[in-house]
């Protein structure tokens, strides 16, 4: 069975506000900006903010958006 991550994926983004977006957009360019500067830790820590950027964007998803990307996610499974 193949899984079309892209259809999770836009399951995730499509219900994300575009404040959430931006922020992810920062998070993203900071931490591409560490890594291409070639300080490990600097790198660590922007990834880690970068996963606290999307966890806090995903907290904010509202019972019904959650219910959407679990259908989804079913139906990839073949559930």
């Amino acid at each position: 069975m193949k899984i079309d991550h892209a259809r999770i994926l836009f399951a995730y983004l499509s219900n994300f506000p575009l404040s959430e977006m931006e922020a992810m957009k920062k998070a993203t360019e900071t931490w591409v900006n560490a890594a291409m500067a070639g300080k490990h830790a600097d790198c660590v820590h922007a990834r880690a903010g970068f996963y606290a950027t999307v966890a806090n964007a995903t907290n904010n998803l509202i019972e019904h958006d959650f219910a959407y990307i679990e259908q989804v996610i079913n139906e990839e499974l073949g559930g």
